[in-house]
Formats: C-alpha cells, structure tokens, sequence
C-alpha cells in the first residue's frame, strides 16, 4: 500500500504546478509550489465538477456540504487520471481490509 504521487499543472489563470499525493488510506494532498499553498482532503469530501473545458476538484467537508474548503480547476485529461488514482487508492484499501479479516 504506498501513496501515489503525480504533477499536474491547474487549468487556473496562472497555470501554477501542482505537486498530487493520493493516500490509500482515503487523502488526497496537493502542493501547489507556485502560489505556497498545501491542500488536504478526505476521499469523501471530494467531488469533480465538469465546467466545460475545466473540471474543478473541490473539497467540501460531508458533514457540512454549504462550506467549501478549497478547489482547484483541472484539464479534463488530468481530472480523469486523478479520479482513477483515487479508485484505485481505494479499491487497494478494500482489498487490503478483507486481506487483513
């Protein structure tokens, strides 16, 4: 079970680099070095929306649905291997839990 590392540059006005962390564990962290901001989320907090050409990740706690902690806006090419590291980070955690049963 390790982390998943990637880099993707955000589809923003500034096209800052992003440095993605995908825990299996169910977290996601995003370095964005560009603008020295750490991002952190729980996998259930996440959610993609599709804003045409942008697909914005944003992280909005589930016990709290109006209070938006954060977002970033991704290609829709990135958002998509970004959405399969995530079910693959969980699906290795499932498989792991039963393993351990």
């Amino acid at each position: 079970m390790f982390a998943k590392r990637c880099s993707y540059i955000l589809a923003g006005k500034t096209h800052p680099k992003a440095q993605v962390t995908v825990n299996p564990t169910g977290t996601l962290h995003i370095d964005v070095k560009d603008e020295k901001r750490e991002l952190d989320g729980d996998f259930e907090d996440l959610l993609f929306k599709e804003k045409g050409k942008v697909t914005v990740l944003v992280c909005q706690k589930h016990d709290r649905p109006k209070q938006l902690c954060w977002h970033v806006e991704l290609t829709g090419q990135d958002a998509k291997e970004l959405t399969r590291l995530i079910d693959d980070a969980e699906e290795e955690y499932e498989t792991l839990m039963s393993d351990l049963c």
